[in-house]
């Protein structure tokens, strides 16, 4: 199989970070972008599969780099000790790649990095996973649909890897399904998930393809292409 090619910047270098990085350097991408602030911890190494007992405590978008130039030594690496949560940071990060994976774990996040999608033309690879279940999409530059025409509104309670636990081998087949989207938007072959969502549920072992469109009430969408009611 021929290199990807491309520039990615990821948002999020904990479990689906981690596998999705590490997909997208076995696939061939030539630039990628690590974006994260937090250190490497024990509690994570189940699911973070990029890191070592001897990362412990250093930053993980330095540790991660270290691995990643190790596995492919032509990569072209750039690390940002950041935390963006609003849409237009994320966006100037973004310049200059040539698409966006969210690897982040909460809602504000998500909503950001779908703003930035949309209002600057970013296409952008969703991807979620708690306990035993995981999700997948891809928001084409613009929107229509956007992951807000999906989600109006973050839940009344949200949850987390930390209070509800999380499958280490789902968080490794959500970041690799990610990845594998991202080729496939890079490479321009196959057929990537926009307007449908992918749902893994491991306790079942079953999948299922969720389409959606856009939503003419989306607080998003419509501010930047007007309204519409099908999938462009």
């Amino acid at each position: 199989m021929r290199a990807t090619g491309g520039s990615v910047l990821l948002l999020g270098v904990g479990g689906l970070g981690c596998a999705a990085a590490l997909a997208l350097t076995a696939s061939g991408v030539q630039r990628l972008g690590l974006v994260d602030s937090d250190q490497v911890a024990l509690s994570n190494l189940h699911r973070q599969i990029l890191y070592r007992m001897s990362d412990l405590g250093q930053n993980k978008v330095e540790r991660a780099a270290h691995h990643l130039r190790a596995l492919a030594p032509e990569l072209q690496v750039e690390l940002f000790r950041e935390r963006p949560t609003e849409s237009r940071d994320i966006a100037e990060l973004a310049s200059g790649y040539d698409l966006l994976i969210d690897g982040t774990d909460n809602f504000r996040s998500r909503f950001a990095a779908n703003e930035a999608a949309v209002h600057y033309r970013l296409p952008l690879v969703h991807g979620a996973a708690i306990g035993q279940r995981g999700q997948v999409c891809l928001v084409p530059p613009g929107g229509r649909p956007c992951l807000r025409c999906l989600f109006a509104d973050p839940p009344p309670q949200e949850v987390s890897c930390r209070s509800e636990g999380v499958f280490g081998p789902l968080v490794g087949e959500v970041g690799w399904l990610m990845a594998m989207e991202a080729v496939k938007w890079l490479r321009g072959m196959g057929e990537v998930l926009i307007g449908r969502l992918l749902t893994i549920d491991l306790e079942s072992a079953r999948r299922r393809v969720v389409p959606w469109s856009v939503n003419p009430s989306c607080p998003v969408c419509p501010q930047v292409t007007g309204s519409s009611t099908g999938v462009n």
